[in-house]
């Protein structure tokens, strides 16, 4: 077969088979690229071929050593490429596509050669045999009839035409949109573990986080959306082959703006106690309670119920005033023995200046504030105080107590 031909061919054979694995050969030109390469590299071994001319030494050796269609058209050569293709792929990329597109179209040229009259020798080294299809030789093409192969290429060419929205949109997706239904989204969501991404016929669309024979929850990117077949209908949906994950994140006495911080992303459901109860709207009703259990909380909020500390905070008022009126008594006491004293160390100064009589009148008044000195005794309100201060400690302790905080667990969707 002549190398436009498993040029065309090999597009059209590894393009369809691609497509039930929703891989569109035209999505890429790196998928183009390695499917013409691959569809020609089994005529490495003839130095006329294009291929041969770009790698000519070796296709000079292969040629002198094996002959045309021998060993590079053997199913332990095109084994050994897939191969070497796919460890290669796995290194550079970790992807499989380029390795799936190289063995079609290797395969293309090994079966579109099977087709010739000479067949080829598909199981050398083991046997020189050679496989044709079909058994009758009048139904396989041959070298000397070049309007076979113009026709070939037009069969070919009309295959590319009518597939290709085969191709473009992939075999399975191609089916799955034809019968889209909530349903069919359930299956494909429950039966695969890759993400899907759904398109509504009213314009909803992105990835399936939850579905039902009804409806389904879609991540958009920035918020959840929830369709329903009473409102939306499935028009097109497609696996993406990247994994479906979510994360388990458990909170221990947080804050209102943690839990907040929390209900930012995108949670698929959450459930929390309150150490006081928090009020907020759900579904067009107002709660007001210690716990909170939500699914998809898009746009969710909620505000703290604020304690009744009247009373307490009453009490340390009280408390304040008893410690203030120990803490006056104490300072008057204090200055009306700094008065006595000032005043018996002025008659002491005075004494010798004094007349007798006033010498007598002196020391009766010393000894008069020498004993009221002796006999005072100082307020006994330090005990009150303390009491007082201690529990004003405990009453502010119950009122940082009461502050709210968060506890519980939270499922995250990783997009």
């Amino acid at each position: 077969m002549q190398g436009f031909n498993h040029v065309a061919g090999g597009l059209a054979f590894t393009g369809i088979f691609a497509s039930f694995a929703d891989v569109n050969l035209f999505a890429r030109p790196e998928y183009l690229a390695t499917c013409v390469f691959f569809s020609l590299l089994a005529d490495v071994d003839h130095t006329r071929s294009p291929v041969g001319k770009l790698f000519y030494p070796v296709a000079k050796w292969l040629d002198q050593k094996h002959g045309h269609r021998t060993i590079t058209h053997s199913l332990g050569f095109y084994l050994a490429v897939v191969l070497l293709v796919g460890m290669t792929e796995q290194i550079v990329t970790g992807g499989r596509v380029l390795t799936s597109i190289a063995a079609l179209a290797y395969g293309s040229h090994l079966l579109f050669d099977m087709c010739t009259r000479q067949g080829i020798p598909l199981f050398l080294p083991f046997t020189r045999a050679r496989c044709v299809l079909p058994g009758n030789p009048n139904l396989r093409l041959s070298n000397r009839a070049p309007l076979a192969e113009v026709v070939v290429f037009f069969v070919f060419a009309l295959m590319l035409l009518t597939t290709y929205p085969l191709m473009q949109h992939g075999f399975l997706s191609t089916v799955n949109n034809t019968l889209a239904t909530f349903n069919k989204v359930l299956d494909e969501h429950t039966n695969h573990r890759d993400i899907l991404m759904l398109e509504t016929q009213e314009g909803a669309n992105g990835e399936v986080v939850a579905a039902s024979e009804t409806g389904a929850v879609l991540w958009n990117g920035k918020r959840f959306i929830k369709v329903d077949d009473g409102h939306n209908h499935p028009r097109k949906f497609k696996h993406t082959g990247r994994l479906r994950t979510s994360k388990r994140l458990e909170f221990v006495e947080v804050s209102a703006d943690s839990l907040r911080h929390i209900l930012q992303q995108p949670v698929i459901n959450l459930q929390a106690t309150a150490s006081a109860p928090i009020r907020y709207r759900l579904d067009g009703q107002q709660y007001e309670q210690p716990s909170l259990k939500l699914d998809f909380p898009t746009g969710f909020d909620f505000s703290v119920v604020k304690p009744d500390n009247a009373t307490t905070l009453s009490q340390i008022a009280r408390l304040r005033a008893t410690i203030a009126g120990a803490a006056t008594a104490q300072a008057k006491y204090a200055q009306e023995q700094a008065v006595k004293r000032g005043r018996v160390a002025a008659l002491h100064k005075a004494y010798p200046t004094l007349s007798g009589y006033e010498q007598g009148k002196a020391t009766e008044e010393i000894a008069k504030l020498g004993a009221e000195l002796a006999a005072a005794k100082p307020p006994d309100v330090s005990a009150d105080a303390q009491l007082a201060t201690s529990e004003i400690t405990r009453l502010k302790t119950l009122i940082a107590a009461q502050k709210h905080t968060f506890t519980g667990v939270a499922t995250i969707w990783k997009p």
